[in-house]
């Protein structure tokens, strides 16, 4: 089993002891997408990102100072680089050496620079998502650019734990770089839905949580089973199985 989830705006550099660094699967394509970014002005990046000059300014500087392989003195491991909501609930600290193994194996980070990230894989902070409109040789924006090679690395992925299912827990922006129908295996969607006042519905804050916190409790249990994933009840969540179907498990705290 695979779990795939969103990289993250928010990163900081977090070196990790002693643990068995590795540099990104797809650096090939990551290079390719390097030399494009380096020759994007200023202008370019602020109009392209919508920031501020001054982050324009900052991320044409990380572009150019970029080397790849990552060395360790100047890049950290996926799982403790990336922040913010989703990352937040994702305790590593509490990590024993097994579950950063067990992670690296079964958890893969989505992401419009290197494309597929595993936990402890090397990376340097970068500013680049999904969904930005650039255009890269024949491919008109990053989701055309990345679908073939990221579909590739997560079929490699899941003949290596010998599962077909991969969980989808990304956000629609991110997911969307998955080619479904070349996927050997099925994808299982989750959805982590809140309940107010009888009415049941999406808030984008918790929910990018929820998916966090999912991360954590599957690397902690090591629950690699689609069944044994209805178990999941942190931060008040339930399995709500009149809602959920064969390719979507939704869950339901109350607020």
């Amino acid at each position: 089993m695979i779990v795939v989830i969103s990289s993250a705006k928010t990163q900081r550099f977090a070196p990790l002891a002693d643990l068995p660094v590795s540099q990104p699967p797809l650096s090939d394509h990551t290079k390719q997408l390097l030399h494009r970014c380096r020759a994007l002005s200023r202008e370019e990046i602020r109009t392209l990102m919508k920031v501020s000059d001054k982050l324009a300014q900052s991320t044409h500087q990380r572009f150019s100072e970029f080397s790849l392989p990552h060395p360790e003195d100047s890049a950290s491991p996926a799982i403790a680089t990336f922040a913010g909501d989703v990352f937040s609930q994702i305790r590593y600290e509490d990590y024993g050496r097994d579950d950063f193994l067990y992670a690296h194996h079964h958890v893969r980070i989505l992401s419009g620079l290197y494309g597929v990230l595993r936990p402890l894989d090397l990376m340097q902070p970068y500013r680049l998502e999904m969904g930005y409109k650039l255009g890269i040789g024949s491919a008109a924006n990053l989701y055309e650019f990345w679908r073939d090679a990221v579909t590739t690395q997560l079929n490699h992925d899941l003949q290596q734990t010998g599962s077909s299912c991969l969980v989808n827990c990304a956000s629609k922006e991110y997911s969307r770089a998955i080619a479904r129908p070349r996927l050997d295996g099925t994808v299982l969607d989750l959805s982590f839905k809140q309940k107010k006042n009888g009415k049941i519905s999406s808030i984008a804050i918790y929910g990018k949580r929820a998916r966090g916190m999912f991360v954590d409790w599957f690397i902690t249990t090591r629950s690699a089973e689609p069944d044994k994933l209805r178990e999941f009840d942190r931060g008040g969540y339930r399995f709500a199985e009149e809602l959920s179907n064969d390719t979507e498990l939704v869950f339901i705290t109350e607020l």
